[in-house]
């Protein structure tokens, strides 16, 4: 996404929260609760202010903002809301420790490497039980023999409840610690969770079918910056293979960087889409920034700069395997630009889902570190800046910017996700590796672009139902521009 976007936005004017009478009862406030919360809210009134998508929806809250209030909790009652008060915004969030919002964006950060879904053991929802989706490789989870169809019972010695089980994954599973964790096959393993890249191009397979036809397969798992680059050389073993047929396997990824979701377009479109410069993805924007950047779209291309860990050129011509259609697997979980990524193609190419429904996620957003956006307002700010900077370190803001739309300005996600062609349930409790044929997912894609009728593929264990408000990280729904810029 273009840089001059965020440059030019800094010439607005800077607009400061009311101070009206304190209330009595926050009148015991010390004065280092009062100053954090005086600045904390300049910021996140001033970010909400310029660049929120439902800016004029909320027009009357942000009049009222008090520079007393609590901050996080404050941006949270101030998203879009329906008329019965459930949030249509359900993901603009404030933050007062920036650094691991950020790594989980950019997939560096400290982890034990699994991903997860939490399941009821039991009809009366007394038990919860982990199961283990897949492993990154070489994260300790992989190298303790931890992987997909695994299934946690204890962790840290404690079984899981619906009393408890909030505090042991946010503490214990995702606390960035030492955790016992005790299976269902009987063995007990300890992880101590590292600082290490996780790695979303997680499997690439080309599949020979009985018919002789080529089939590629990629799973993948977040729109990392650092990930474009092995994209490109995924595509190239796809083209070399000679594929007929492409199955991306989506089901777990909740979103990334904008111009990751552009090389990924670029590498899936028909090749003549790219040549003609044809238009990816629209963005829709509040009233005030509309007039300023007018119609803003993305085209498909072979030549991208790429601002990741380093700054790079990359280039995906000779890349693109140059198929009419395409063939996804999504789930609950599968938000944002994976969703923005089938809304663009869908005009250019035949695009088939096959899983459960998406995620819902159809609105970008800007990743906002509080101390650049001081640095950037110093001028305005004036001695404030000196003042107000200590009090603003590591705080930040995800905020929803705009809502894409295809080349017809349409967003096929909104409201409440895209529907699969083809219905079926992931079951990574059904015996088999993601990339496996017998896989269930891949299976039933497999046997309907061959025009069979699915089977019952896999060691189907008895259904789990899902604990319904999962709270993962990776289940938020991001789609990110260039770092601290534009994401969705």
């Amino acid at each position: 996404m273009p840089m001059r976007w965020i440059s030019g936005l800094l010439a607005l004017a800077l607009l400061a929260p009311g101070c009206r009478k304190l209330p009595d009862g926050l009148k015991d406030l010390d004065q280092e609760t009062r100053a954090e919360r005086k600045y904390v809210n300049l910021f996140a009134f001033n970010v909400m202010d310029t660049y929120y998508l439902w800016r004029d929806e909320i027009a009357s809250g942000l009049e009222a903002w008090e520079n007393w209030e609590e901050p996080i909790g404050k941006v949270a009652a101030l998203r879009y809301k329906d008329a019965g008060g459930e949030d249509i915004d359900r993901w603009t969030f404030l933050t007062d420790d920036f650094a691991s919002a950020q790594g989980t964006m950019t997939g560096h950060t400290r982890t034990l490497g699994m991903d997860f879904q939490l399941f009821y053991a039991d009809e009366g929802h007394t038990r919860i039980r982990a199961v283990v989706t897949f492993a990154y490789a070489g994260s300790p989870a992989a190298e303790a023999g931890v992987g997909r169809g695994d299934v946690v019972l204890t962790v840290d010695g404690q079984a899981m409840t619906p009393d408890n089980y909030r505090t042991l994954v946010l503490d214990h599973l995702l606390g960035g610690g030492t955790v016992k964790l005790g299976l269902a096959d009987g063995r007990t393993v300890v992880l101590t969770a590292v600082d290490m890249y996780e790695d979303p191009v997680h499997t690439i397979r080309v599949l020979d079918r009985p018919d002789g036809r080529k089939v590629g397969y990629l799973h993948y798992t977040s729109f990392t910056l650092d990930s474009c680059r092995k994209l490109v050389e995924a595509f190239r073993t796809f083209r070399s293979a000679g594929i007929e047929d492409l199955v991306l396997d989506l089901r777990y990824n909740s979103g990334g960087y904008v111009q990751t979701e552009e090389v990924l377009a670029s590498l899936l479109v028909p090749v003549k889409e790219i040549e003609a410069g044809s238009v990816f993805s629209r963005e829709v924007f509040n009233s005030r920034l509309a007039a300023e950047l007018g119609d803003e779209c993305s085209r498909f291309q072979t030549n991208f700069l790429i601002m990741g860990t380093i700054m790079t050129i990359l280039t995906t011509d000779g890349a693109n395997p140059d198929l009419p259609r395409l063939y996804v697997l999504t789930s609950g979980s599968s938000a944002s630009a994976s969703e923005c990524l089938v809304c663009g193609l869908k005009p250019y190419m035949e695009v088939t889902l096959i899983g459960e429904r998406t995620a819902g996620k159809y609105c970008g957003g800007l990743l906002l570190e509080a101390t650049d956006w001081f640095r950037d307002k110093k001028s305005a700010l004036g001695d404030e800046y000196e003042k107000g900077r200590p009090y603003v370190e590591n705080w930040g803001m995800y905020v929803m910017f705009s809502r894409y739309a295809d080349c017809n300005g349409v967003t096929l996600s909104m409201p409440d996700g895209l529907m699969p062609d083809l219905p079926v349930e992931d079951n990574p409790l059904d015996g088999f590796q993601l990339g496996d044929p017998q896989e269930t997912m891949l299976a039933a894609a497999l046997e309907y672009m061959e025009g069979r009728t699915r089977s019952s593929a896999g060691r189907l264990a008895p259904a789990l139902e899902p604990v319904p408000d999962l709270f993962h990280p990776r289940f938020t729904g991001l789609r990110l521009g260039t770092p601290r810029a534009l994401s969705y």
